[in-house]
């Protein structure tokens, strides 16, 4: 049968409110576990939810897991084992053996891919990095694997340069992977640092391109010149030791994926990159649709689909250190969307003059936004996102705290399908029920 470790070794720390997962890599709707403000570790790592995910691997289903996310289910690359020892390996409590800290959207870039802006921190959120920073503590020295941080620039952040100044592992044999755009990874950062040399460190900087030109456009907010002098910087330490290992990261997209074959040889040939890691368009939910749907090559519907598979065949791509997240994998086959960037706000669904929640705020969101205020139709009494990148919008978990008393209906800017219905999951965690939720016609 087939087995994932992560279930039981692995916690996610997802967002600046304190969201875990066990994986980032499932549906939306069933991530979180728990939340690192109100919970402590072990209570949520065991919860009955995670417990739940964790049964999905009992019948060998793995319904919650997302196959164009995880490389591992289309690399096939999960272990295979017998059911006696996948029942050995069971427990009565679990706790993780690696950590990623991906909670920190810090970061000096704003890649169209990641976010829509500038990542502004709103006015508490030293307050939760605390927070968050000493739940894990016990955690993070004792563990085996640490990594940084997923969703913001390790060396662009204060806090998260405090977290890794202050580890350490007591584990002789602790691994740290750290991930970077390399804008900030220069001696000034490494000096603050270097004590985590002496154990198993991996760097992997993500540039996506070395042409100066294809870099601006995707790395937006980038540095190209101090980015390239940090790549010497970085292979200098791999050269002595300090680096165990270092990796070059390229977001396949529709601007460099003719690069690619390029890109690996002067990996392997100007600097000192063990590997490379090429790695398909996600919609992390900050893309319009139809900006998603131009850059993911991987589509069949897309025109520039045929390339694409040409240079998958490169010879530069059989190189075993070539690590593809998508194997050979395609994406589903999707059409084209509508104009999304013009959806109407739903005038018919809501009355005039009504208190409303917008939850989204991604370019519909904004796109709704611009439209109640020139139409004057409704007021916003709150807006909500996951990724909440300004003093505007806040957490879904606001809500929790909010009179129902105080807005109509709840309103949910976005035409996908598989978002609206994660989006009800959550608001159906925080007691808001289905008729006061308003969404548009998928």
């Amino acid at each position: 049968m087939k087995f994932c470790p992560r279930f039981y070794e692995y916690l996610y720390v997802d967002d600046n409110a304190g969201s875990i997962a066990i994986c980032q890599w499932m549906e939306h709707a069933v991530l979180p576990i728990g939340n690192l403000i109100d919970d402590d570790v072990n209570s949520a790592y065991n919860s009955e939810h995670a417990n739940y995910l964790r049964g999905t691997m009992d019948d060998q289903t793995f319904k919650h897991c997302r196959m164009e996310a995880c490389p591992y289910i289309q690399n096939s690359e999960l272990e295979e084992i017998t059911p006696e020892e996948y029942e050995r390996r069971k427990k009565s409590q679990y706790s993780p053996s690696e950590i990623n800290m991906a909670y920190d959207f810090v970061c000096n870039q704003s890649c169209e891919t990641c976010r829509t802006a500038v990542f502004v921190p709103p006015k508490n959120y030293a307050e939760q990095m605390n927070a968050i920073r000493e739940k894990l503590a016990p955690y993070i020295n004792s563990a085996k694997r640490v990594t940084a941080s997923g969703h913001g620039d390790p060396f662009a952040s204060k806090y998260m340069m405090e977290v890794l100044e202050n580890l350490h592992p007591t584990d002789p044999d602790f691994n740290i992977l750290l991930e970077t755009n390399g804008v900030f990874f220069d001696e000034a950062h490494w000096e603050r640092i270097k004590h985590l040399g002496k154990f198993r460190l991996e760097l992997v900087v993500t540039i996506n391109s070395f042409d100066k030109f294809t870099y601006r456009h995707i790395s937006r907010g980038g540095d190209y010149e101090k980015m390239m002098h940090n790549l010497d910087f970085m292979s200098e330490l791999r050269k002595n030791g300090d680096l165990t290992i270092l990796t070059n990261s390229f977001v396949i997209q529709d601007r460099n994926f003719r690069e690619i074959p390029f890109f690996i040889k002067q990996s392997f040939s100007d600097y000192a990159f063990d590997r490379v890691v090429l790695k398909p368009v996600y919609q992390w939910g900050t893309m319009d649709e139809a900006v998603c749907w131009f850059k993911d090559v991987l589509n069949p519907l897309h025109p520039y689909h045929a390339e694409y598979l040409e240079i998958l065949s490169d010879s530069a791509l059989k190189d075993p250190r070539i690590y593809n997240f998508a194997g050979n994998t395609i994406h589903e086959a999707r059409p084209y969307p509508s104009s999304n960037g013009g959806v109407e706000f739903p005038y018919d669904k809501i009355c005039k003059d009504s208190r409303i929640v917008l939850y989204g705020a991604g370019q519909i969101g904004r796109e709704y936004i611009r439209q109640i205020k020139k139409t004057q139709y409704c007021e916003v009494a709150l807006w909500v996102d996951k990724n909440c990148d300004d003093d505007c919008v806040s957490p879904p978990s606001r809500l929790s705290d909010m009179n129902a008393k105080n807005y109509d209906y709840v309103v949910l800017a976005t035409t996908n399908k598989k978002y609206v219905e994660e989006m009800k999951h959550v608001l159906k965690e925080v007691g808001i029920p289905d008729e006061r939720i308003v969404s548009c016609d998928c």
